[in-house]
Parts: C-alpha cells; structure tokens; sequence
C-alpha cells in the first residue's frame, strides 16, 4: 500500500513556486505560547477527504509527525481551504503513535476555511488553528498531528505541503482506510505550525484560618496561589497530624477550601500548589493551637476553672 499510496499523491500534488505568504484566516489564539516547529514552504496542495483521486473514490486521511521542543503543546496552524461542496467537520487529533487514543482533539466547521475551486494557488490558501486543550508532552517525542473528515461524497478539504523532505523533524503519513492503517510518505511535509510554552510554578500559596481553636471542632481554612501560565492548581494539605488530603483543581487565584478537627495540641498546617501539569510550589506552613475543648459559659464554673484551689474547697462544701 505505501508504493500505491505514493503514487497517487504524486499524480495529485501540484507544484506552484509561489512565494507569496498565506493570509490569517481565523482567530488567532492568545496564549502565552510560542512557535515551536513549523513548515511554511508551499509547493502544491492534495485532497483530504472523499475525493476522486485518477478515477480512484477514497477518503483521504493525513497526518503530520513532529519533535516538540516545548514541554506543553497549545495549538497548531494548517494552510488549508475546502472545496465549495464540503458541509462536515475538519478534525485535527493529537497522538504519540498514529493508531493509539487521541492526547487532545479539535474540529472546525466548513466556514473556518476559504473556499478553493479547482486545484489550489497559496494565495487561495489559510492559515487556519486548531485549538485545543493545553496538553503535557515529552520534549523531544515524536508526536502525531492527524487530519480527517467524513467519508461524504465532495465533502473534502485541501491541505497544502512540499514534495522534498524539508522538514528534519517529521514526514507525512496517508491513510485511505480511515486511519485503520498509516503509510509513510517520505518525501513530503505539510505547510504546518506548532505552538507551545513552558511550565512554570504556581506561586507558594497562603493558608487563612483560625490559629486557635478548640479541640474536636472543625474549622474551615482557604489556600490560594496564582500561576504564572493561568493554569488551575491542586492544594495539597498536611495537616500536622498525620492525615493529608489534596483538593482541587481550582482556577489560578481562586480560593480553595478545606476542613480539619485536630485533637488538644499545638499543629503545624503545611500547604503547596501544583498545577495540572505537575509543575509545584514550596510549601507554606501555619501553626494552630487547640486547647481542650470543654466550653465553660457558666461564670461561676468558669471561675472555678481558673482558680483550682477554690475549687477543692467548693467540693468540701458539697461534701457537707
């Protein structure tokens, strides 16, 4: 299949030697990301989706392989159109091997792409994004980027490439099968751009609550922090004596709560954050104190608490 695969794109990849540079199509995300990998250089466009490729009716997939370089991987562009006649999604499915679960997933409709009649020019072409949710990956990987469509008839896309390897990191794969099968296609790439960042620590979070207190009663504390990259945090909570708990995830800055009881004595209650990425803070720590827990509302009781030796005569006297 890989041979016959080949074949048939090369029969369908136009090449143009346009150098014109694509137009922004759709929003562009604001994330705090940067551009991680990328293959801009255009040459020809082929199918993606049910199409008659030299009189043979199949529904194209393809998918792009790349080496990230940054540990969290936010978005990624095409330069892309559709024909005048497609109605169904796009969908662009992340993966660490081509026939393993989708990391992440994103559709776009039809009226995220230009339309193309006939076979494509770059200046017909968009960058379009796909944007998903953040994802933790392996710097340095090998990661998927599949794309694909329904099987209905017209109903396909145009995704644009080169016919030379001009990307070191990666190459393009073609399924007919809808992806139940991958045949690598070795000399080409995809017109494609990456985006990640970093991960940064949240901030060391700050605990409010009572410091004294009575035994055996439960009291409500907060812990708050912020990350840098608005990621949502965990708290996880050592309260002192012996028992640990984690809460969350709560949005970067909000107030996370919780509530422990101690027996008499004096604890300390350790905090950290960790967003969702398992990038963690120091810990932070208050001390509480909780005296015995008989409440005393009676004043002659209570004084008889604070002065023992008036007390033991009060006990004679009962004794009488």
């Amino acid at each position: 299949m890989k041979k016959n695969i080949a074949l048939i794109i090369v029969g369908i990849l136009v090449l143009t030697g346009l150098e014109a540079v694509a137009i922004s199509y759709n929003n562009i995300s604001t994330n705090s990301d940067e551009l991680d990998q990328a293959m801009t250089s255009f040459d020809g466009a082929l199918p993606l989706g049910n199409t008659n490729i030299l009189g043979f009716y199949a529904n194209l997939s393809a998918a792009q392989s790349f080496t990230p370089q940054k540990e969290i991987f936010t978005r990624v562009q095409f330069l892309m159109g559709r024909n005048s006649t497609t109605s169904y999604p796009c969908w662009l499915a992340v993966r660490d091997n081509l026939t393993n679960e989708n990391l992440a997933i994103a559709a776009l409709e039809p009226s995220n792409f230009p339309v193309v009649n006939g076979t494509p020019t770059q200046e017909q072409l968009a960058w379009v994004e796909f944007d998903f949710k953040d994802i933790k990956i392996t710097s340095g990987n090998t990661y998927y980027l599949a794309l694909y469509t329904l099987n209905i008839t017209e109903n396909y896309y145009w995704i644009s490439g080169n016919g030379t390897n001009i990307y070191p990191n990666g190459t393009v794969y073609l399924s007919i099968d809808d992806g139940a099968s991958w045949s690598e296609f070795t000399d080409a790439d995809a017109c494609f751009k990456t985006y990640g960042r970093s991960n940064q620590a949240p901030s060391v979070p700050s605990i409010n609550g009572k410091i004294k207190g009575k035994a055996n009663r439960s009291y409500i504390y907060a812990f708050v922090a912020s990350d840098p990259d608005g990621d949502d945090l965990f708290y996880y909570i050592d309260w002192g004596d012996t028992l640990n708990v984690s809460i969350g995830p709560y949005a970067s800055g909000a107030e996370g709560k919780a509530n422990h009881s101690w027996l008499k004595g004096t604890y300390t209650i350790k905090a950290k954050a960790m967003d969702i990425f398992g990038a963690e803070s120091n810990w932070t720590t208050l001390e509480v104190t909780m005296p015995r827990n008989r409440a005393i509302d009676n004043p002659i009781l209570r004084l008889l608490e604070n002065h023992p030796l008036l007390f033991k005569i009060f006990q004679l006297f009962l004794q009488f």
